[in-house]
């Protein structure tokens, strides 16, 4: 089904494309997650995987939220040490 396009529309976007042609490209959007700096690809077997899975189930928490739960406490170990 092909969409029909308000020809107003149409026309105002044509005007303000053409008075805007030459001017640059406004920069890209941009958002910061604070909290995700860094990632890091992990690899783990199957049988790895799915432990991390019940675990993270039976803790209610996501899988990725568990595993950095445990980075961030062996680094306060680490630092501990």
């Amino acid at each position: 089904m092909a969409q029909t396009i308000d020809p107003k529309l149409a026309a105002d976007l044509r005007v303000e494309s053409e008075q805007t042609k030459d001017q640059p490209y406004p920069d890209p959007p941009g958002g910061s997650r604070p909290n995700r700096q860094k990632v890091y690809s992990v690899r783990l077997s199957e049988q790895e995987e799915a432990e991390v899975q019940r675990v993270a189930a039976a803790k209610h928490l996501p899988p990725s939220t568990l595993v950095r739960s445990w980075i961030l406490e062996r680094l306060d170990q680490e630092r501990s040490a």
